[in-house]
């Protein structure tokens, strides 16, 4: 899949500005095939069957099917929140102590719309929905993003469902990207960072707010009735980064890989949606995102300057896994959509197969040859023939 140009081309120049106006052009202009997507080959790395269970009572009778399993599983790890995938159930339940298990064939989640999450000891966190909740709904003009109205003519209940649904949990993950910011924020002065980057984190903390708004306004229009957060569920302690290397590994996990490549999937979102509400809110949403994708390539370029070899390391380290994900083959689709893709699409929404093909577009066409470009990652060929001559 080939990601729209015009806006690939001026977030790969933004991106690399930092490292001086020629680098940009050359990676723009003069390197064939750069920024583009590359036809590399998948690895298809054998598989081993893993065993996974879910909870069952006597009451329900016996144990479900293959079928009705892998839906169960895949309830359990939804797409794009979890840590990994089902792919396929590949025996009959054995019941053990309360529950149903299988031997299954999973893989680790690959590249999805991430965006800035809000992580603890690895787990992502979001509010849970409120109903009747009115306090996080858009006071936008009436011409802007939050001031108008989608337009439900023509959508059948289902996909009025489908759009509430997929707008809610848009709208929960920019909520939890407030908290994200405001922890970077606290990272950032935790390790002297200069101030163009805190204030930077503190404006984009103010984004994702007006992003939330905009979700939980357009989820409550295609419901009917208000929606939004309840209380976040943040920890009575926050650790902040514990050295430059681990605020450099998250700046470029959630900024440099997942801030990039949600920029890149709202344009995407936006060119397809029809609707001018929609369109309006995805236009600021893929705006944004492209500048705080930009401040997390701004942080570990100090963060690499002021830390040295151990945090460049660590950051190559990132970008190598995201290079891994591409190697192997995407899932088949869980499900499919509740709804014509044409009429969700025109409502910015988009199926998980098309997701999933954005985001790895985004990490060949735009993340990798950044990362490379800047010397902040080379392919594991690339580094293995450097290695000999290194150690020569």
């Amino acid at each position: 899949m080939l990601l729209d140009r015009s806006f690939r081309r001026t977030l790969i120049a933004r991106l690399l500005l930092s490292a001086g106006p020629s680098t940009a052009a050359a990676l723009l202009i003069a390197a064939p095939g750069c920024g583009e997507p590359e036809a590399a080959e998948s690895a298809q790395a054998a598989e081993a069957a893993d065993i996974r269970c879910f909870e069952w009572f006597e009451e329900l009778g016996a144990c479900l099917d293959r079928e009705q399993a892998l839906e169960e599983f895949r309830t359990i790890h939804p797409f794009c929140e979890s840590e990994e995938e089902i792919l396929s159930v590949e025996s009959d339940a054995t019941q053990r102590d309360g529950a149903c298990c299988y031997e299954v064939i999973a893989q680790e989640a690959g590249p999805c719309n991430l965006g800035r999450p809000f992580t603890l000891e690895g787990h992502r966190r979001t509010a849970a929905p409120r109903l009747a909740e009115a306090g996080w709904l858009a006071r936008g003009k009436s011409t802007g993003p939050g001031g108008m109205k989608p337009s439900l003519a023509h959508l059948t209940d289902e996909e009025r469902e489908t759009l509430a649904e997929g707008w809610l949990r848009s709208a929960l993950e920019e909520h939890a990207s407030v908290a994200s910011f405001a922890r970077f924020a606290l990272d950032l002065m935790a390790h002297g960072a200069p101030s163009s980057l805190v204030e930077a984190a503190h404006i984009a903390a103010l984004d994702e707010v007006a992003h939330a708004r905009l979700g939980f306004s357009l989820a409550s229009a295609y419901r009917g009735a208000p929606v939004g957060p309840a209380a976040f569920p943040m920890p009575t302690g926050v650790p902040v980064a514990a050295d430059l290397v681990a605020l450099a590994r998250a700046a470029a996990e959630e900024g440099c890989v997942g801030e990039t490549v949600a920029a890149l999937v709202a344009a995407e979102q936006r060119a397809r949606a029809e609707d001018p509400a929609v369109r309006a809110a995805l236009e600021a949403i893929a705006d944004d995102e492209a500048r705080h994708a930009e401040l997390a390539w701004l942080t570990v370029a100090w963060a690499i300057g002021a830390g040295g070899e151990p945090v460049r390391r660590a950051v190559a380290g990132v970008f190598e896994a995201a290079a891994e994900s591409l190697r192997r083959p995407p899932p088949a689709e869980a499900e499919a959509p509740r709804g014509r893709p044409a009429a969700l699409a025109a409502h910015g929404h988009l199926a998980g197969a098309d997701l999933r093909a954005l985001s790895r577009a985004g990490l060949a066409q735009v993340v990798l040859p950044c990362a490379l470009s800047l010397g902040l990652w080379k392919p594991r060929a690339a580094a293995a023939a450097v290695a000999p001559a290194a150690s020569a």
